[in-house]
């Protein structure tokens, strides 16, 4: 409840006022908003006279107040006259340090190399009455020791971690050397008499290398030995356009440049000639077909296959390769219609790769 104001009117006795029951009911009022919120009003005779500055009034725990001194663990605020008691600073001396017995707060003399490590401590623990000019700080085993360089240089130099590497076997306890061995091209190599051993890359060419006699000594890439697993054999093929009984013609068969040949299949009754190049199929060309070919004429095998015979195997396998300037995986084929009638000839053959 706001406080209720008794209006006393312009000028006594004006008739202006609040009339005298109005005026006692706020009084009223007043004191009971007062007596509700307050309480029991005689704790407001506190019964005491007045303190002292700097002094906090405090409960005496009977029902009466009185004031006292600041602080000294009684409440207020922690002075610092409340922590030097606490740290029993009384006690101290002149460049003593605090310490802790277990039960209490302590000063004592500060121990030698103790308080702070200062800068002799340091010198002492190098041991730095023993330097000498040019000298490095090493560790012999148990104790720090002031040696000469290696070189006898004021600094470390380059020729001094080279002299270091170079000196004797260089042992990484296991551990990975990283370096580039590149060069450009083939000619950039360093002499291989004087690194007999030594391995590098050269990346004009995408191959390895190694010196040994004096030469550097190619090594093969992956594509050129394989995958480690033997190949599969496969059965490449090519048709003739159609033609008619007894005309011959030319046909390509894609397979490998060295090869293996175990079988040769024909859609029809043919003659089949395979060769080791274009050229020598060329000139075998007006060769009759009970005629024998010369012995270099180029001609890797050749069946005659029937309507009731189209797959002739190679038996024993016969070895076929491509022998153009510069190999290639085109097998040179030649066959001749003997189905009676005009066809278009397919010719298979059951080969083996043995050449990249």
């Amino acid at each position: 409840m706001a406080k209720l104001i008794i209006n006393i009117g312009e000028e006594a006795n004006d008739g202006t006022g609040d009339p005298i029951r109005s005026a006692m009911s706020k009084t009223n009022a007043n004191f009971t908003e007062l007596y509700d919120n307050i309480g029991n009003l005689t704790l407001l005779d506190l019964s005491i006279s007045d303190g002292e500055d700097g002094q906090v009034l405090t409960a005496n725990g009977d029902g009466t107040f009185s004031f006292a001194a600041a602080g000294g663990g009684s409440g207020g605020s922690y002075a610092n006259a409340d922590v030097d008691v606490h740290l029993n600073t009384s006690t101290a001396a002149d460049d003593q340090i605090l310490s802790w017995t277990g039960s209490d707060y302590d000063w004592i003399d500060a121990p030698s190399g103790g308080g702070s490590y200062a800068n002799a401590d340091v010198d002492a623990h190098l041991n730095n009455s023993s330097i000498a000019s040019g000298k490095i700080l090493g560790w012999n085993g148990s104790d720090y020791a002031w040696v000469d360089q290696a070189g006898s240089g004021s600094s470390y130099t380059n020729a001094n971690a080279i002299a270091a590497v170079t000196g004797a076997d260089l042992d990484m306890g296991g551990r990975k050397v990283l370096f580039g061995n590149v060069y450009s091209a083939l000619g950039d190599l360093p002499d291989a008499g004087s690194y007999h051993g030594m391995f590098a890359h050269v990346h004009g060419t995408g191959k390895g290398y190694f010196a040994h006699s004096g030469s550097w000594v190619e090594l093969a890439n992956a594509a050129d030995v394989g995958s480690g697993s033997l190949p599969s054999r496969t059965s490449p093929s090519a048709a003739t356009a159609s033609i008619a009984n007894g005309v011959s013609t030319d046909i390509d068969i894609t397979g490998f440049k060295g090869y293996a040949l175990y079988t040769i299949t024909t859609s029809h009754a043919c003659w089949v000639t395979i060769y080791s190049d274009n050229a020598s199929r060329a000139a075998d060309n007006s060769r009759g077909e009970t005629e024998d070919p010369a012995p270099d004429a180029g001609v890797i095998a050749e069946v005659i296959t029937s309507s009731g015979q189209l797959k002739v195997a190679i038996a024993p396998g016969v070895i076929g390769y491509n022998l153009e300037a510069t190999p290639t995986t085109t097998i040179p084929v030649k066959v001749r219609n003997k189905n009676s009638s005009a066809a278009a000839i397919t010719v298979a053959l059951e080969i083996l790769q043995l050449e990249a």
